[in-house]
């Protein structure tokens, strides 16, 4: 017997097989009543946008705040969107202002970012936890246009041509940058052991 809830899965597990841009076409007809294309583009990035923006706010509850105001801001404007760019590079520029705009409230705020990170530190001490919370402290010591490029480049497992359009710099500008970060936390790294 075919209950809504099976029926509704069953929609769901199919339309998790397109890819963004038909899902994106099928959300913007189905939007905002139905939202079943809209969930499946939600579960695809969530994650992902997570460890994005917790790489600049350095709290998990600021990175699942400012990944929900990424999603909202997907609903209420996915129809307007005009497809210049993919979606994932479109989502991840949306998350990327949230995060940024969340950061700098945070420096307004006089919040010291060492509290922050010893606050992430005595939240959890497992093997995983060390080794985010040493790349966290390399990612640190990088400038905001390069932690950028590092973070979407490696957690965001974005193409430099994406990464140039989010960050709105130059192809050369952004793999310079980027080769110049790794050396930088490759330096700092080895002096730490």
């Amino acid at each position: 017997m075919k209950t809504p809830e099976n029926e509704r899965n069953l929609v769901s597990d199919r339309l998790s097989q397109q890819e963004d841009s038909e899902l994106v076409r099928i959300a913007c007809m189905q939007l905002p009543y139905v939202t079943t294309a809209y969930e499946v583009l939600f579960h695809r990035y969530h994650n992902k946008l997570i460890q994005i923006c917790y790489r600049y706010l350095n709290s998990t509850e600021e990175a699942e705040e400012a990944v929900n105001d990424t999603m909202l801001n997907v609903f209420n404007n996915l129809k307007s969107f005009e497809q210049r760019a993919s979606f994932k590079t479109w989502i991840f520029r949306i998350a990327y202002n949230q995060a940024l705009t969340r950061l700098r409230k945070k420096k307004l705020d006089q919040v010291d970012l060492d509290e922050t990170h010893e606050e992430v530190s005595q939240e959890t001490s497992d093997d995983s936890t060390d080794r985010s919370n040493q790349l966290n402290s390399l990612l640190a010591q990088l400038s905001l246009e390069e932690r950028s490029i590092v973070v979407f480049r490696i957690a965001g497992d974005l193409e430099f041509n994406d990464i140039a359009l989010i960050v709105e710099q130059k192809l050369s500008t952004v793999k310079m940058r980027y080769k110049r970060a790794l050396e930088k936390m490759a330096g700092s790294a080895s002096t730490e052991d």
